[in-house]
């Protein structure tokens, strides 16, 4: 219910300021959107029914529930995704003065150089598949995860994976609409195919050309902090109570992290703050999510003694 009451109020904060800087959802992309989410709830729905008859079998009851949770959480992903994309938008098109250079200058004192790792990069194949395929599998995660985890009834580890997910790409947008840095793509002009033109949004939204989304074509914007560096901790992370698919989680998601700086146009800069606002986001997500167990087991007990008072007293 939180994580719902996040979304809702994200919604509400992104229609007020895109009314009051006029800056539009593309009409088609509105209709395309409003369509999948209906059929996204409408299935939340469905599964919510489904899980409600007292089936005989404790575990077949047990899976049913364990897969309406895991669509739940799924369809608050879906409409967060598309209020969090509106909300980057309009916190790039605020136009604050840009970090870059000082990201570079912080980079360089700690012996990173990135048009030198992207050459490097670039002049191994065989180094640039692996780091390609690493960074391209967040996408595939983000699907197969739901499922990994609801096949292996461990929808409370996903719905705690959807609060790290939201919470990060609130706290990203946040400080990178406070700390705006342009991708390193564009800061140095590197125009290869797949990198300038992954962030080709960036420059006219803050110049003001740009003043509507289709979210079939947004692009990821957010260069400080590395979002998908946030994303990777929590994705491995996600995955610790499936034995047999964690390691290779750990393995695939490490490697997503050394791949950002060159296949995700990152300065080092971002890379770092990003596996701090992951730690710590997931320290503090797993803190809440053990105070919410506790208060769950807690006030069954308290309704029983109440229960137990009110008979000795009468």
């Amino acid at each position: 219910m939180t994580a719902w009451l996040v979304a809702i109020i994200l919604i509400i904060v992104d229609v007020i300021w895109a009314c009051r800087v006029d800056f539009r959802i593309a009409k088609g992309s509105l209709v395309q959107s409003a369509q999948v989410l209906s059929a996204v709830l409408a299935v939340t729905v469905a599964s919510g029914l489904a899980s409600r008859p007292s089936y005989k079998v404790p575990a077949r009851k047990a899976f049913y529930e364990n897969v309406a949770q895991s669509i739940q959480w799924i369809a608050l992903m879906s409409v967060f995704m598309h209020a969090g994309a509106l909300l980057q938008y309009l916190a790039v098109a605020t136009d604050l003065p840009l970090v870059s250079d000082a990201l570079v200058s912080i980079d360089a004192a700690l012996g990173f150089h990135w048009l030198q790792a992207y050459g490097w990069v670039m002049a191994n194949p065989g180094w640039h598949a692996v780091l390609q395929f690493a960074y391209a599998s967040g996408s595939v995660q983000l699907l197969a995860i739901p499922i990994i985890l609801t096949l292996t009834s461990n929808s409370k580890d996903y719905a705690e994976f959807a609060v790290q997910f939201i919470v990060a790409v609130v706290v990203s947008i946040l400080i990178a609409a406070w700390l705006p840095a342009e991708s390193a793509f564009l800061h140095f002009d590197v125009r290869d195919p797949g990198t300038i033109s992954t962030v080709s949004d960036f420059a006219p939204l803050r110049s003001g050309v740009v003043r509507e989304l289709a979210f079939a074509s947004s692009q990821g914007l957010i260069s400080f902090p590395s979002l998908h560096t946030i994303l990777a901790l929590c994705f491995a992370y996600s995955l610790r109570h499936v034995r047999f698919v964690f390691p290779v989680g750990i393995v695939l998601n490490g490697m997503m992290i050394v791949s950002t700086p060159t296949q995700g146009g990152h300065y080092l800069c971002d890379v770092l703050s990003g596996i701090v606002i992951g730690v710590l986001l997931i320290y503090l997500v797993r803190k809440w999510f053990a105070s919410q167990r506790t208060v769950e087991r807690v006030a069954p007990r308290n309704e029983a003694d109440d229960g137990r008072t009110g008979l000795v007293n009468s």
